[in-house]
């Protein structure tokens, strides 16, 4: 089948959204099928890039650079381009094949996009919703009352979106609600696709004087976005320190928002056992994980929205425990819980997290049994064939 995957991020750009979308790339691809991936970047001369590797064929076109620069404002102003973009450098190709069309949206502006495609090919789409937006920023706080019409504005785009879709993919089941009561037709089919992963192989040890890790200690590593989302500065906020002391160290990979504020954090409060680093390369990422003791999630207690983050499956995919900071009735509480694969409290309760961090600081048999759980789950629930089988289904 010849497939047009459109994704924000892809290879060699380090965000999570490309590593999942690349392995179900890799997936579609080792099953025989042929991929056209429409991506953007943001450092290129040329406004439209391609690339032929094998099976695939990538497009890359060219963002605002400068504008995302300019925080979220300039985000907008990037992505109210992605549909336009992607119609104008797409139409005049030739021998461009389509069965059909995969779009895996952090993104909300790919409405126009996809509609153009669907007419111009007569393909049916699957959507991949990982975040739903804007909801989860009225969560935050990010938009206000102030906001109402970027609000309303935001949702006659995310409706532009599902509508345009024939299968919407979720994260959780909780979620269903939300979208069963959006008012859309009822011929969008809306179901749960858990987030993925795939086999790594072998991963190398990374013998540098830049890792930070202490195999004297034990070693609690977050890696990912830090933004109002995620709330890390409230998590860092919230530590009792002396249970680290100088048994244990917290490593935070990534970039985000707030990460300013947590540096300066840091800082001020002399943290000696919290290590901030900035997003660095997959092999050095994943280099650092399996040095790790413990995989850290940490979501915001005002968000309302479920979602499986993707760090955690690379945690369970390393054989992780897990501990987690997370909203209130979020899925993954039970998920953790039933599963026996780490602790979990809510984002607000300090006292239990403070209590759960000291148990799995001292208790090794345990983050062994729940780390050998995580890898027994990620097999069963959450692997790229299993996702990639039930998106292709769609399409016989």
């Amino acid at each position: 089948m010849n497939f047009i995957l459109l994704t924000d991020y892809y290879h060699p750009i380090v965000k999570s959204g490309s590593v999942i979308v690349g392995d179900l790339v890799n997936e579609l691809s080792q099953q025989g099928h042929n991929l056209t991936i429409v991506t953007f970047s943001e450092n290129q001369r040329k406004k439209c890039e391609i690339s032929v590797e094998g099976k695939l064929q990538i497009i890359r076109i060219r963002s605002l650079t400068r504008d995302r620069k300019y925080g979220r404002v300039g985000r907008l102003w990037a992505e109210r381009s992605y549909s336009n973009k992607v119609i104008r450098n797409l139409k005049n190709l030739q021998n461009l094949q389509c069965e059909a069309i995969i779009c895996y949206s952090p993104s909300i502006f790919y409405g126009k996009a996809i509609k153009w495609l669907k007419k111009k090919y007569n393909s049916k789409t699957y959507l991949v919703v990982r975040d739903i937006f804007p909801r989860w920023t009225v969560d935050v706080g990010i938009l206000k009352k102030r906001h109402l019409l970027l609000y309303k504005y935001f949702k006659l785009v995310e409706r532009n979106l599902y509508s345009s879709c024939d299968v919407i993919g979720i994260e959780a089941k909780s979620d269903l609600e939300y979208f069963e009561n959006y008012g859309l037709n009822k011929s969008i089919k809306i179901e749960v696709l858990n987030n993925w992963g795939s086999p790594l192989g072998q991963i190398d040890d990374y013998l540098s004087s830049d890792n930070p890790l202490d195999r004297r200690k034990v070693n609690i590593v977050y890696g990912g976005n830090m933004g109002d989302a995620q709330d890390i500065l409230s998590l860092i906020d919230s530590i009792d320190y002396s249970i680290l002391g100088q048994r244990a160290s917290m490593l935070f990979i990534g970039y985000g928002d707030q990460f300013e504020k947590i540096k300066n954090m840091i800082s001020k409060k002399n943290l000696t056992n919290i290590i901030l680093m900035p997003t660095v390369d997959r092999k050095t990422y994943l280099s650092f994980m399996s040095r790790a003791d413990i995989g850290l999630v940490s979501l915001s207690q005002k968000m309302s929205s479920n979602n499986y983050p993707l760090k955690m499956i690379g945690y369970m995919q390393l054989s992780k425990p897990i501990l987690a900071s997370v909203n209130k009735n979020n899925e993954i509480i039970q998920m953790i819980e039933n599963n026996n694969v780490g602790l979990v409290s809510l984002a607000s309760d300090k006292k239990s997290f403070n209590k759960n961090l000291d148990i799995m600081i001292n208790n090794e048999a345990m983050r062994k049994e729940q780390g050998e759980n995580a890898f027994k789950l990620f097999n069963d629930k959450f692997t790229v064939r299993v996702a990639a089988l039930q998106i292709y289904n769609h399409f016989l």
